[in-house]
């Protein structure tokens, strides 16, 4: 959508509504089109959160002129002010029909109405109404600013699940009222395509639809909301279906380091490089980008995050899938590390600067890893926090709160904090004493020898931890399953500082923040692939590990052995990361 002007910076997060540069909404618009079939007569398109209209106007611009006198314009807008715009903007056109309508397009629909069912707009059998083509840039609302309850609602409203961001509902609404083979163009977070939340809409898309075109417009900084942006193009249902999806994808490179071929000449804008389908690395005015292209892979899994497919990955993922034998979720948790939701209260540096009164006891404060010290093989330095930890280990292993009246001390403390410790209202509805951490694991669990990593890097940063540190929300960390070699944490430790693990991730999964950061989330991790433990190059790399040089050459050295020798075990050449 776009925002309407007089919406402060506030009301912008709040309803999430952000500018469309015209530029993008006339890519947008094009794309549309031009997988648009318009038959003879009147042709509707919608858009359900329209703004000031741009989107509708682009649309206009991209259709043909013997199209555009034939176009009903349908908008939905809940400002008063932006709808009055729009309908301004738009009337202007030489169109057939401008219709802004003032209200939420979601209480217009009810999204499990069949296309070919009651009206979606009105009482059965009145005023029925489907769309050619819809066209939308819906607003990004996520679960924590949509409240509890609002999300619940969404979510069985529209059958979804997970964590809901309101663009979730208007992807499912917005399907119930195209007709068959009518063409959606949907600007929207990339995050849908990569994430365990947008599993729902990545398979309402692949089931409803047939992809047309798909672009990742990762880190480009096209577009003002704080999300990188992504466009699909798709058709319902079309009869027969067919074709398959091209994927694009384009992101940030610095200055041209890492391109293995001389950049392409200055061209005006990354939107013209995707116009002309132009792949390989290439500057242009923005800056020094890469451009893939290939296919959707449409063989995983309905709900599996998307990635990009060519007969270069399918043959290099094929290899891999002859010499893999597990999986790091097939021997081991992959866990995220605590999280209090007050951290003020139980992370602290400074704890022996307390009075002695409140000083909690020492056993109640533990050491604490962040990703501060994250490193290759070893954390780098050691962190002065130590977090209050009021859980235990009970008799039978199971985590149990400790009894605050053995801990004078630690009471005292939390007293002091107890206002905004009940404050968190979730912690009591959930049955919980007021001084717990929302999420504390297992105590049992921390003694386990581990790996730890975090959750955004640049580069993978695994190291093993040893001490019994508790892991801070921050980072993620790896024990192995019960009857699991030690042998499997050290090869899992090397694949994953590998820079074949750097290639398979960006290749199947590729979610990747500003500036090329990856999150290595467990939906992730867990699918990372293992060679034969007793294969030769993984016994080398498990006594490599064993014996770990400290930092210096000799540890560089280790290093590089250790990444030919996982790139050997899964019997690929090894190659330079991009």
């Amino acid at each position: 959508m776009t925002a309407p002007l007089h919406l402060t910076s506030q009301s912008v997060k709040a309803n999430g509504a952000h500018y469309t540069p015209p530029a993008l909404a006339a890519f947008l618009a094009e794309a549309t089109a031009r997988h648009a079939t318009w038959d003879k007569g009147s042709i509707a398109i919608l858009d359900p959160a329209c703004g000031d209209g741009s989107l509708l106007a682009a649309i206009v611009e991209a259709a043909a002129p013997t199209v555009r006198r034939r176009l009903r314009l349908v908008g939905y807008e809940t400002d008063a002010t932006a709808a009055t715009n729009a309908s301004t903007r738009l009337q202007e056109l030489a169109v057939a029909e401008v219709d802004i309508r003032i209200g939420d397009f979601l209480d217009m629909v009810t999204a499990t109405q069949p296309v070919d069912g009651p009206s979606l707009f009105g009482p059965p059998h009145d005023n029925t109404e489907f769309f050619d083509a819809v066209i939308s840039n819906p607003p990004y609302v996520r679960t924590q600013v949509l409240g509890a309850a609002k999300a619940q609602q969404l979510a069985e409203r529209f059958g979804l699940s997970g964590r809901v961001d309101l663009y979730h509902a208007f992807v499912k609404a917005i399907s119930s009222v195209l007709k068959p083979g009518g063409v959606l163009g949907l600007l929207t977070s990339n995050r849908f395509m990569l994430v365990q939340s947008g599993a729902t809409v990545r398979e309402l898309l692949r089931t409803e639809f047939s992809m047309r075109d798909l672009y990742d417009l990762g880190d480009t900084k096209l577009f003002t909301a704080a999300v990188l942006p992504a466009i699909v193009v798709a058709q319902r249902n079309p009869a027969p279906p067919s074709g398959t999806c091209c994927f694009t994808r384009v992101y940030l490179i610095r200055d041209g380091n890492g391109s293995k071929k001389p950049l392409q000449l200055a061209r005006d804008s990354v939107l013209d490089a995707l116009r002309n389908r132009h792949a390989g690395d290439f500057h242009a005015v923005e800056g020094y980008f890469r451009v893939e292209q290939g296919e959707l892979d449409e063989s995983r899994d309905l709900a599996a995050p998307w990635s990009l497919s060519s007969s270069d990955t399918r043959s290099w993922l094929s290899a891999i899938q002859k010499r893999r034998v597990t999986t790091f979720g097939e021997v081991a948790q992959v866990r995220v590390g605590i999280k209090t939701t007050a951290d003020t209260v139980f992370i602290r540096d400074d704890w022996d600067s307390l009075p002695e009164r409140i000083r909690p006891e020492p056993v109640l404060l533990r050491p604490l890893i962040t990703h501060h010290i994250a490193a290759r093989w070893r954390p780098d330095g050691n962190d002065r926090r130590r977090v209050l930890y009021p859980h235990e280990e009970g008799p039978g292993g199971e985590r149990r709160t400790v009894d605050l009246s053995a801990y004078p001390r630690a009471c005292a403390y939390l007293e002091e904090h107890r206002e905004r410790l009940e404050s968190r209202r979730y912690v009591i509805e959930a049955g919980r004493h007021w001084y717990e951490i929302w999420v504390p694991q297992q105590p049992r669990d921390w003694s386990s020898p581990k790996v730890v990593y975090p959750d955004i890097s640049e580069e993978p940063r695994f190291f093993l931890d040893r001490t019994g540190a508790v892991v801070n929300g921050d980072c993620y960390w790896i024990t192995l399953n019960a009857g699991i070699s030690e042998e499997y944490l050290l090869l899992l430790l090397a694949v994953a500082n590998s820079t074949f693990i750097t290639s398979y991730y960006d290749t199947v999964f590729h979610n990747k923040l500003y500036a090329g950061r990856r999150r290595f989330m467990t939906q992730y991790v867990r699918e990372f692939p293992l060679p034969d433990v007793r294969g030769p190059d993984a016994q080398r790399i498990v006594a490599l590990l064993s014996n770990l040089p400290p930092q210096g050459p000799d540890l560089d050295e280790a290093a590089t052995e250790m990444d030919a020798l996982v790139w050997s075990s899964f019997g690929l050449k090894q190659k330079a990361v991009r």
